[in-house]
């Protein structure tokens, strides 16, 4: 089997999922770790987390102590690929917030590289996410949203000049087809990195989600990104109908409890769902990637192009 038929497998470790959805949801640092090293065994290439306090769950996306200690933990103990999410400082619902200018949301990945902590992706957000309302995932209620969540021009310029300085691969997000124009728009102004691009699709309306990722990869080779590395995904749903479709189109997967608690499943592990995951790309000839496979096929760690 080729390397380009190898499939990239990306855990959601946590989010803002809470232990109440999902008992298994990691909160501390060395939960977090040890979490992640659960997925490696079982085929994971890739984690992703959020900073939480380690009693309350509490979001803490920005700050520095929690997050370094747990990007340490996860890449001293493991050879996975780790990366944080964005810090968030603008409320725009009542139960979420996000956005802020770009040197104050990566403080955390800054205060780690400048301690010798190992990054290798680094999240980059394509564009504004302009929604009126959203239903709070834990209670149900409609949410009227007082802003958009920018990610700006500006923030793009800031953000990939610091993953330029310190050779840190971007892996960008696209919450709307719209954004891919911004990607583009990037990739011409000589500031998006070598490729592949690594992309994910955030696939917000669930039940046109197969639909609207068909779309999307038409509309990347529309935009002369055909080679772009992808994955989609959808927060409150079960990730596997689109695994499927991803794996079936020469995607990649991205699975994990912080993205849906599957209650209905009796409340799995990550490292349980990340099985399930491999047992899926092996049933149509897809072998997992490991975590060095997962380097070579991202080219991470190459020269800026």
């Amino acid at each position: 089997m080729s390397l380009s038929d190898k499939v990239i497998i990306e855990v959601g470790l946590n989010e803002g999922q809470r232990r109440e959805a999902n008992p298994h949801t990691a909160y501390s640092p060395s939960e977090i770790a040890d979490d992640a090293k659960a997925c490696y065994e079982a085929g994971a290439a890739v984690v992703h987390y959020h900073g939480r306090d380690p009693v309350t769950g509490a979001a803490l996306s920005n700050d520095p102590r929690v997050n370094v200690e747990a990007q340490r933990l996860i890449t001293q103990s493991t050879p996975l690929i780790a990366y944080p999410t964005y810090a968030s400082h603008v409320r725009v619902l009542d139960w979420y917030d996000i956005g802020g200018p770009a040197a104050e949301r990566y403080a955390h990945i800054v205060a780690g590289v400048k301690a010798g902590v190992k990054y290798e992706l680094a999240p980059v957000d394509l564009g504004i996410v302009d929604r009126n309302a959203m239903r709070d995932p834990r209670s149900g209620k409609w949410s009227l949203s007082r802003g958009g969540l920018l990610n700006t021009g500006e923030d793009h310029e800031w953000l990939l000049d610091f993953c330029r300085k310190h050779s840190l691969k971007p892996t960008f997000a696209a919450f709307d087809v719209s954004h891919l124009r911004n990607l583009r728009n990037l990739v011409d102004m000589g500031m998006a990195g070598g490729q592949p691009l690594v992309l994910k699709l955030f696939l917000t309306e669930h039940e046109f989600a197969s639909k609207t990722l068909l779309f999307s990869i038409e509309r990347l080779r529309d935009l002369g990104l055909g080679s772009t590395s992808w994955m989609p995904l959808a927060y409150g749903c079960d990730q596997f109908p689109l695994a499927a479709s991803s794996l079936a189109m020469g995607g990649h997967v991205r699975v994990g409890i912080g993205d849906y608690a599957y209650r209905e499943l009796g409340c799995p592990t990550n490292a349980s769902l990340v099985q399930r995951a491999v047992s899926m790309a092996r049933a149509i000839g897809r072998e997992p990637a490991t975590p060095d496979e997962a380097r070579r096929i991202m080219r991470i760690g190459q020269a800026w192009e």
